[in-house]
Order: C-alpha cells, then sequence, then structure tokens
C-alpha cells in the first residue's frame, strides 16, 4: 500500500528528526569545534558553499576504500563519494601508488606530458571523439564547451534545462532550483539567477526549457529560430535526485538541435564513466556534438575535460571554414565581419590544465580501475540496493520510491515519480532530514541533501550494500510501525 505524504505521523517524523540530530550533535564535537573555528575566516565555515548543511558538516580527516573516518573517529561506509567523483572509491592502492612517484617527480609543469595524450586517447575512444581538451573542473569544461559553441555557431544564446546544474558560472547559474513563483509558464520558463552578482545581460543569453517536454523545446527553439548556439543537458538530471530522460527524450534532442544548426552539449560530469565505460553516450546510444567530464575521470584528483566533433573543437585552432566565418552563411547569426575584435580562434587557457597530476590519475583510473569489466560489478550492485530499498519502501508503506541509473541512485521522498523539476514540489524535505541523520548516526553516509544521490564505487561490497539497507529497514520501521 502506498502511504502519502499526509498520512505520515508528522510529529514521528519530528521526534525522530530531532533525537537522532541531538545524537548527532554528541557524536561530532570536533566536527562543530572545526566548524566554529572556520566560521571566521570562511563564509559559511566551509571552502564551498555546497559543503554547509544544518546544524553543521562534518570534518573528514581519513578515507579508505568504501570507508570514511571524521575527526571525531566514528566510521562510516561512504555512499556519498564526493559528490560522484569517487568512482573508483577512496585511496585506491593502484592510484595511491601512481600519485606518490608523480608527486616526488613534479606536479605542475606548464608544458605538456605523455599522460596527457595517453588520457585523451583514452576519453576518444570511450565517448567516439575528435578533439579532447583538458581544464580543471566541471565548471570549467562547461564554461569552454559553451565558448567553442557560440564561436563555432557565431550565436550567442544557449538552453539550458530547469534544474539542471551545469556549474558555477553566469551562463548556467540559473534555473537551478527556481522558486516556484518565479518559475513562469512551462511553455517558456523564466530564467531564474540563482546568485546575486549575475548580470542582466548573461542572463538574456541564457533560455530554459523544461526537461522531458521535447514539444514545449521545439517551439522554444522555433521561437529563437537562429539564435541558439548550444542545447546543454545532463543526460539525466542528477541535480534533483535521479530523474532519467523519458524514452526517446534525448534522441529528439538530436534531432532538433541538428534541424536549428545548434551543437548539442552533453554535460557528462556526474554520468561520464559513471554510468557506463563510454557514459551517457553509450548507456543510452545518442552522439553529442560535445561533452564535458569531471569528477571520476581523476579518480579525486582535480580535473575536467570536454571534447566531441573535430570540425567543432577545431574552433580553438581557426574559425576559418565554421558557420561564424562563412560570409552571410543562413542562418549562422553573425558573418566574419561582425566577429568582435575580428577573432579567428576561440580561446581556451589556464595555466593548470593537462598538469601531470591529474593526467597521471585520470590516465590510471580509466585505463587500469575503472576498465569495462568494472560495469557489470557496479551495476549489480546498485541494482540490488535499489531493489532492497524498494522492498523496504513497499513492506513499510514509506511515502517514495527509489530509483537508480548505473550506479548512482537515491530514494526520492516524493509520492510521485519525478519527471522533471516541476513536479519536485512533493519531495519531503523533514523526512529526508531525519533519514539522514539517522544512517549517518549509524555508520551509514550519504549525499548532505535531499537533491542528491549515493555513487557505488568499485571498493564498495555486498556487505556494505547489505548494511545500508539494514539500517534504513529499521529507519523505515520504527517511522511507520
Amino acid at each position: 500500500m502506498t502511504v502519502t505524504r499526509q498520512e505520515i505521523d508528522r510529529a514521528r517524523i519530528e521526534e525522530i528528526g530531532a533525537r537522532e540530530e541531538a545524537s548527532y550533535r554528541r557524536r561530532t564535537q570536533k566536527s562543530e569545534a572545526l566548524f566554529r573555528r572556520a566560521g571566521e575566516s570562511m563564509p559559511l565555515g566551509v571552502a564551498s558553499s555546497f559543503q554547509a548543511y544544518d546544524p553543521y558538516p562534518l570534518f573528514m580527516g581519513d578515507a579508505r576504500g568504501s570507508r570514511i573516518w571524521d575527526v571525531d573517529g566514528n566510521e562510516y561506509i561512504d555512499f556519498d563519494m564526493a559528490f560522484g567523483v569517487l568512482a573508483a572509491g577512496h585511496s585506491h592502492p593502484l592510484l595511491a601508488e601512481a600519485l606518490q612517484r608523480r608527486v616526488a617527480n613534479g606536479t605542475c609543469y606548464t608544458f605538456p606530458v605523455e599522460d596527457g595524450i595517453t588520457l585523451a586517447e583514452e576519453i576518444r575512444a570511450r565517448f567516439n571523439a575528435g578533439f579532447v581538451r583538458f581544464s580543471n573542473s566541471g565548471t570549467e569544461a562547461t564554461m569552454d564547451a559553451i565558448r567553442v559553441a557560440r564561436g563555432y555557431t557565431g550565436r550567442e544564446k544557449i538552453i539550458k534545462f530547469e534544474g539542471g546544474y551545469h556549474g558555477h558560472h553566469d551562463d548556467v547559474l540559473v534555473s537551478i532550483q527556481p522558486p516556484r513563483d518565479l518559475m513562469g509558464p512551462i511553455e517558456s520558463p523564466a530564467t531564474v539567477p540563482a546568485s546575486a552578482g549575475i548580470p542582466r545581460s548573461r542572463i538574456a543569453e541564457t533560455v530554459i526549457a523544461p526537461f522531458n517536454e521535447p514539444d514545449i523545446l521545439a517551439g522554444i527553439l522555433e521561437a529563437h529560430a537562429g539564435e541558439i548556439a548550444a542545447i546543454l543537458v545532463e543526460p539525466v538530471q542528477f541535480n534533483i535526485g535521479v530523474v532519467p530522460p523519458e524514452p526517446g527524450f534525448l534522441e529528439r534532442l538530436r534531432e532538433l538541435a541538428d534541424e536549428h544548426g545548434a551543437v548539442l552539449i552533453f554535460d557528462e560530469v556526474k554520468t561520464g564513466v559513471v554510468l557506463a565505460w563510454g557514459g551517457a553516450y553509450e548507456h543510452f546510444g545518442v552522439q553529442p556534438d560535445l561533452f564535458c567530464l569531471a569528477k571520476s575521470i581523476g579518480g579525486g584528483i582535480p580535473i575536467g575535460a570536454f571534447g566531441g566533433k573535430r570540425e567543432i573543437m577545431a574552433s580553438i585552432e581557426t574559425l576559418e571554414g565554421t558557420p561564424a566565418f562563412a560570409e552571410g552563411a543562413a542562418g549562422s547569426g553573425m558573418e566574419r565581419s561582425t566577429i568582435p575584435g575580428g577573432a579567428t580562434r576561440v580561446a581556451h587557457l589556464g595555466t593548470f590544465n593537462g598538469n601531470p597530476l591529474s593526467m597521471t590519475a585520470g590516465v590510471v583510473t580509466l585505463k587500469e580501475i575503472l576498465t569495462k569489466d568494472a560495469y557489470p560489478v557496479l551495476n549489480a550492485m546498485a541494482d540490488r540496493l535499489t531493489a532492497g530499498s524498494q522492498s523496504v519502501i513497499d513492506d513499510t508503506g514509506l511515502p517514495g520510491y527509489a530509483i537508480n541509473v548505473g550506479p548512482k541512485g537515491c530514494v526520492m521522498f516524493t509520492p510521485e515519480r519525478v519527471t522533471s523539476y516541476r513536479n519536485l514540489v512533493d519531495l519531503d524535505a523533514e523526512l529526508w532530514a531525519a533519514s539522514f541523520f539517522y544512517l549517518a548516526n549509524r555508520g551509514i553516509l550519504l549525499p548532505p541533501g535531499p537533491d542528491d544521490q549515493w555513487t557505488l564505487s568499485v571498493q564498495h561490497s555486498d556487505a556494505d550494500i547489505d548494511r545500508y539497507l539494514e539500517v534504513f529497514g529499521e529507519f523505515a520501521a520504527e517511522l511507520t510501525g
């Protein structure tokens, strides 16, 4: 029987939540002290606002395999895995050994290294790419891919989807999780900034579309005919839990991009080399024009990459022969003589791009750890975790459902399945908070937010899955019993 949110005893959720938060405070007093100290030097007491949550974040001191320890010495089975960075797990022995050698021989040259070639070749093979370039984060990767798309097409506007997260540069820090009263109509969503400090001029260049609504997207493209440089999409929306594409959605994006001369960009920062050996491209069988990578391709070392079709990526070498340089090209939106400053190529720069440390980490992670034979095991564990969680939900009547795409998944505390940000409205944040602290106090660490998901690594075990299901079952039974 499905129990709706209204039928759950709200007082019971509040009671469990308060009890578990109090236990969390007792167990993590060193973290609280460090948080107070950090607040004197950093806004919110953290280095990234994503790390901040009430009452205070855990401060960590050690991690190996599937385990992580906080500064109070509490041990956790880590299902967060650094927001999905660590499909290789913590401190994989092969990676740790290689990085020790690398550190002893220099970590930054600002000259190219052979490992950069090897890593680019591996990424080309996995993603059927013509060219690849490196950056240092997912934010940089999407920023650079958008610039390439604009340079190639000579257009300035981009389309992103409501609920999607693509980093924190101005072009994409909009309509991430906008307030309901500001979203606008679904046929023409408003572009809602997610931060102060974003110029109105940047907001005007980003057009918003609802995820999983191809017919509405077609109308938006028609309304902006000849203006759209790129359609940027997470193949699976992992910023609002787990929201996979509806059947045919990605295929329709491919068709619409071709019809309108726009560059289709897959943001594979969370999906790339995690969902499959060839990421979402392999998993869904749809080829984008450009793709963006980061997180798990470096095994825990900061890294980013973007790549795709040779003729588009070649804009970094020269714009000759691109739509932007075709004098009066139909639908190009910009003739050669009007390119600002007379630029003849797209700039892609960075002192740390392709640094030896990141390149070594990428080569070892992709060629020795996240190999083709790793994925059947990862997927089997993830499917078992999802099935077990769903069984708990079905047996206890807990409102929600379990879902995964490849090794990434979560329990969505919503009464109905979510297909886009607009029907995430019934997410029960209070229920999620009670579950987060309950599981953390019993050694199960999940991402500290109801809009994220667990990531399994090659170092997780069936015993880890069993323990998660045991604790989650205890939580559900106590709440609904």
